[in-house]
């Protein structure tokens, strides 16, 4: 079984040379207590539903690249992500950027993050 920081230290090594030496990770706001926020296939809100993060979730959400359109408002833009509920589970698709907020990434060579 693959451990989170495994999957983030991949993640972080198949980045293009140049582009920035951290990975990004976000965390959910902006949601009810009761709601959730959905992972859809594609940047839009009519896409099929890829996954749901409870915002008060355990997993990581990892950006996998910028927010679009870019320059719009955030209440605009689809962010693309993968999430990881759980060590070995991971979903990926795009998320409205209004409902996340930049947050530290576990350090890859601190497996600590592993539940």
């Amino acid at each position: 079984m693959r451990s989170i920081a495994f999957r983030i230290a991949v993640l972080l090594l198949a980045m293009p040379y140049g582009s920035a030496t951290a990975a990004t990770c976000y965390h959910v706001v902006n949601v009810d207590f009761w709601d959730v926020l959905y992972i859809r296939t594609q940047p839009s809100h009519l896409s099929r539903a890829a996954g749901a993060i409870a915002p008060d979730h355990n997993g990581i959400i990892v950006a996998t690249g910028p927010c679009k359109p870019a320059g719009a408002d955030r209440k605009r833009q689809w962010c693309p992500v993968t999430y990881y509920p759980l060590p070995s589970v991971s979903r990926h698709g795009y998320v409205k950027a209004y409902f996340v907020e930049t947050a530290a990434c576990p350090d890859p060579k601190n497996p600590v993050a592993e539940q």
